[in-house]
C-alpha cells in the first residue's frame, strides 16, 4: 500500500488534464492590415504588381508563415490580391473579395465573423489607414504613395480592448 497514494495523484493529474477547460479565455483576434504592394503602372487603375511588388509579396507570406493566418481578405483590384497570393497559396485559402471602399463592411465583418481568428487584410493606401482605425480606434497617418513596407498588426481582446503595433516588412521604403 506504500504506492497507493502516487497512484491517486496520478490519476488526478490524468483527469484534469482531460476535464473539459471550461475557464480557458477566448482567444484573442489578430488582424494585419497591409497596403498592396509595389504596382507596375501607377497609371492603370488595375496595374498588376512590378517585380519589386511580387517580391514584397513574397516577404509578406514569409513575415507572417507562422502567424497561424485563417482568413485573408483583398479588394477587387489585382495588386492587393496578387500582394496576398504566396501567402494564401501557403496557407491553402482563398482571399475573400471586397470592393476597395468597402471598408465599414469589412470592419463590421472581421468584429462580427473573424472573432478569435488571425486575419489579413490588403489594402490601397487610402483605405488601410479607415480600416485600423475601424479596427483599433487608432488614427494612422495616411500611407504616402512611395511608401510599401508598412504592416500594421490589431489585436482584439475578447473584452473589446484593442492595440495597434506598426511594423515593417520586405525591403525599406520612405
Amino acid at each position: 500500500m506504500h504506492h497507493a497514494p502516487w497512484i491517486f495523484v496520478v490519476a488526478v493529474c490524468l483527469f484534469t488534464q482531460c476535464a473539459p477547460h471550461t475557464f480557458a479565455q477566448p482567444p484573442m483576434t489578430t488582424i494585419y492590415v497591409v497596403r498592396h504592394a509595389e504596382k507596375l503602372d501607377p497609371a492603370d487603375p488595375d496595374t498588376p504588381l512590378s517585380p519589386e511588388g511580387e517580391a514584397r509579396a513574397r516577404d509578406l507570406a514569409s513575415t507572417l508563415a507562422r502567424a497561424g493566418v485563417q482568413r485573408i481578405y483583398a479588394t477587387t483590384r489585382l495588386r492587393t490580391q496578387q500582394t496576398v497570393a504566396p501567402l494564401a497559396q501557403q496557407r491553402n485559402l482563398v482571399p475573400v473579395i471586397l470592393e476597395p471602399a468597402a471598408t465599414e463592411e469589412l470592419v463590421a465583418r472581421i468584429k462580427a465573423d473573424d472573432r478569435g481568428m488571425v486575419v489579413v487584410v490588403a489594402g490601397h493606401n487610402n483605405t488601410v489607414p479607415v480600416i485600423v482605425q475601424g479596427l483599433s480606434g487608432v488614427v494612422v497617418d495616411g500611407i504616402p504613395e512611395d511608401r510599401f513596407d508598412r504592416l500594421f498588426k490589431v489585436t482584439i481582446a475578447p473584452d473589446g480592448k484593442t492595440t495597434m503595433e506598426e511594423l515593417r516588412y520586405g525591403v525599406p521604403t520612405p
